[in-house]
């Protein structure tokens, strides 16, 4: 990461770490602490001719760095954490307060990096840590939500005259399989082209109204399966929902392939897996 003009080593540190959630962060200062603490406790060689100073050269080095980062590591996590902390607080409220309009547009009306924050917020409400990536290298994804080992991919488009289009959908699948994701989400004010809602279907993609996030709050139950999605449950369908299994009769739950040639593409398992291995393509009734 290229060092900021006026940003010391410790200053970039920080602001690495604190992309990180704050528990993440605590558990590191403890990690490092323990680490470099043990490296200060090196045993010096005693040295009994010229040529054994050259051995007790490293040994030195070492020490003398474990004395130093014992300190500062910790101290850069520690700071790391209570920035990472601030931050889920102001995503909080700025979803709470969003939530509590009784109109949508103050969405329109957020700048790019608080619109970020916001469907953060909504993803770290659903119970996930999520991370942002830093501001302009963001590669086709603007927020990572991982949970467990589910990660899906997050990009936001605040997008108010222009529909988001295919390439852009195209484009985060390709990113999905490339980092081996379970799936992906694009967030948008701005409606989506036909062509993108097409390429999405069947995919471990959904398109997101970015609307729909605020207004989930104030409905007491959606409009329509596509309303539904922003509820941003990972793509299972509920069992409640699903078909029946051949084999056992027990019901089967919509997942995607992560690997393999069919890789991404949606299908339902049986629920009594390992026991029974039936599967049902996602596009049958």
């Amino acid at each position: 990461m290229p060092r900021r003009k006026g940003k010391s080593a410790f200053d970039d540190w920080v602001e690495i770490l604190s992309r990180l959630p704050w528990q993440a962060c605590l558990i590191l200062a403890f990690v490092s602490w323990l680490g470099f603490h043990q490296l200060a406790q090196i045993e010096l060689p005693k040295p009994t001719t010229v040529s054994g100073l050259g051995a007790a050269y490293g040994p030195m080095m070492a020490r003398t760095l474990g004395m130093f980062m014992q300190l500062m590591a910790p101290a850069a996590c520690v700071f790391a954490a209570l920035i990472s902390w601030v931050g889920k607080r102001r995503r909080t409220k700025l979803l709470a307060d969003a939530e509590a309009r009784t109109t949508v547009a103050p969405l329109a009306q957020l700048t790019w990096k608080e619109f970020e924050q916001l469907v953060g917020a909504h993803f770290e409400r659903l119970g996930y840590s999520v991370r942002f990536t830093p501001d302009g290298a963001d590669g086709g994804v603007d927020v990572v939500a991982s949970k467990g080992s589910e990660t899906y991919l997050i990009q936001c488009k605040q997008w108010r005259a222009t529909q988001v289009g295919v390439s852009v959908v195209r484009e985060l699948f390709g990113l999905i399989a490339a980092r081996g994701a379970t799936g992906g989400y694009v967030v948008s004010i701005g409606p989506f082209t036909p062509d993108a809602r097409a390429f999405a279907a069947g995919r471990n993609i959904e398109l997101v109204d970015a609307n729909q996030l605020l207004r989930s709050k104030r409905a007491a139950a959606p409009k329509s399966p596509a309303a539904a999605a922003p509820a941003l449950k990972p793509a299972e369908a509920s069992k409640t929902s699903s078909p029946t299994c051949a084999k056992c009769g027990s019901q089967m739950i919509r997942r995607i392939a992560k690997q393999g040639a069919n890789a991404g593409q949606a299908f339902y398992g049986c629920s009594a897996y390992p026991k029974c291995r039936a599967v049902l393509p996602a596009t049958r009734g």
